[in-house]
């Protein structure tokens, strides 16, 4: 007959395998979400990261019952922020939004980054950002993006940029590989500063979304000159695009976006029930209001759409971020 602490091991072995067998392992017995769900954002407020986080950040909050905190987190454009949640615990209580620059275009910016974008992140959805606009002080003598790049061949001219790689970044490569130009590239920590100091001619030209855009253009402080992508501003339809003006690089033809991501080992169902949160929630009044306060036309996508993108569009942003020829560490 078994001894006492025989007949313990046993009965615990067999506990062990009946649980192995029911696929309930101890991260699957406890109730998910089980504490608040943070959200890393890696930009400060005063672009489209910031209040697509908090938007639908409330929107999980209620469908999941849970309490949601956004963190802002920014530097060295989103990278900062995207270190912090790979080390995150891949239980679903932790998900980032940031650029696509810095899921993708950062890896050939940095020699070392604090993450593999590839192998430690999942996306959970595409947030469309609506078409970027270039904008120059009012008081500038351009009024379109061909007399702006004449204006910057004769004069010293800067671009204000929300982030390394990001559109503005790369236009200004475009524009000094193709069109003769030398103009300047300042980098700011996301649209929210960045914006003022292009009114104010500190700098003579930004490219970023409508919303951030909004107060100044409604000072009459700047004009705008060009959309990015395929799509008229629906706030602006009186602005052509960079391709019907005859500049047909490929950063000009790009659709903006947000990925909003999980670490990659966060369990299956969870990220599709918060994906799921996200795509429901689409329709929900205060994500309508905040599409039509950023001109934006279409709603964030499923997660396998969002796969689907990562797999084709991120060799794209890697190569023109490559052709940069920089490193940033």
């Amino acid at each position: 007959m078994p001894t006492d602490s025989r007949r313990r091991q046993i009965l615990g072995s067999l506990a062990a395998t009946g649980l192995a067998a029911a696929g309930v392992g101890p991260a699957r017995a406890q109730a998910w979400p089980s504490k608040p769900i943070r959200i890393f954002v890696g930009f400060n407020p005063g672009g489209t990261t910031d209040p697509y986080a908090r938007v639908y950040g409330e929107i999980l909050g209620q469908r999941l019952n849970a309490p949601v905190v956004v963190e802002n987190r920014p530097g060295a454009g989103g990278t900062l922020s995207l270190g912090a949640l790979a080390r995150e615990p891949a239980d679903g209580h932790t998900i980032g939004i940031t650029t696509s620059t810095s899921v993708w275009g950062a890896r050939t910016l940095y020699r070392r980054l604090p993450y593999d974008a590839d192998r430690d992140f999942v996306p959970l959805g595409w947030f469309p950002v609506g078409p970027l606009l270039m904008a120059v002080p009012s008081t500038l003598p351009v009024n379109d993006v061909k007399e702006w790049v004449d204006y910057a061949r004769k004069n010293p001219v800067s671009m204000a940029s929300y982030g390394p790689a990001s559109v503005p970044h790369l236009a200004t490569e475009e524009f000094n590989k193709r069109y003769g130009t030398k103009i300047n590239v300042v980098h700011y920590k996301g649209e929210g500063p960045m914006w003022p100091d292009v009114s104010t001619s500190v700098t003579q030209a930004g490219i970023g979304s409508y919303m951030a855009l909004a107060p100044h253009i409604a000072r009459g402080s700047v004009k705008v000159l060009a959309s990015v992508g395929d799509e008229r501003s629906p706030k602006l339809p009186q602005v052509t695009s960079f391709a019907s003006q005859g500049f047909d690089g490929e950063i000009f033809r790009l659709s903006g976006g947000l990925l909003m991501v999980a670490p990659a080992a966060t369990p299956e169902d969870v990220l599709q029930r918060i994906s799921q949160a996200f795509v429901e929630g689409a329709d929900s009044p205060k994500a309508v209001a905040l599409r039509e306060a950023f001109a934006i036309g279409d709603k964030p996508t499923t997660m396998d759409e969002a796969k689907r993108k990562w797999r084709e569009e991120s060799p794209i942003w890697i190569r023109l971020t490559d052709q940069l020829g920089i490193k940033l560490d």
